[in-house]
């Protein structure tokens, strides 16, 4: 996997990776290049590509999470009954402020984690996993890798009949 600590430009095997997830996103959900969802589909494949999210399962596996997403903004109800973590949210809790390149490091670190345990973005799960990133980061640990390995070692000791499967 690249090294994200900083932003960088795409080169062609870049743009060439973006290109077959794109195609296959596009092959699996019937939709055409020009529609509107397929624009939308794309800026989240850069985004997501940008914060450092490069295996085309993790790819595919948070656009699926943004068309949930996109379809409970529309519906007025949540997908699975419960809204969906917010890093950010978690960070502004307290009166310290995590400056802009912290949080979408956080954010990564969170991803990283949600798609390796296949925990879902809402619940409490996640609502843990996110508050236990954040706490570590308060308290002094700003390692990406020591993050995400401290999260994998928080969820490799959960009870996994602490959470229902909707949870």
């Amino acid at each position: 996997m690249y090294s994200t600590a900083s932003p960088q430009a795409l080169l062609p095997h870049d743009m060439n990776r973006i290109e077959q997830v794109f195609a296959e996103i596009l092959l699996e959900r019937g939709l055409s290049r020009d529609c509107v969802m397929a624009e939308a589909i794309a800026r989240r494949i850069f985004s997501c590509y940008q914060r450092g999210i490069r295996e085309s399962g993790a790819l595919k596996y948070m656009i699926g999470l943004d068309l949930r997403s996109a379809a409970q903004t529309d519906a007025g109800t949540p997908v699975y009954g419960s809204q969906e973590v917010s890093m950010q949210e978690i960070a502004r809790e307290p009166d310290s402020q995590i400056g802009p390149d912290d949080l979408d490091m956080l954010q990564r670190t969170f991803d990283r984690v949600c798609i390796w345990c296949s925990i879902p973005r809402y619940g409490k799960r996640a609502d843990r996993l996110a508050r236990h990133i954040t706490g570590q980061f308060r308290r002094g640990v700003s390692d990406e890798r020591v993050l995400f390995e401290n999260a994998m070692w928080l969820e490799q000791q959960a009870d996994p009949r602490r959470y229902r499967a909707d949870n």
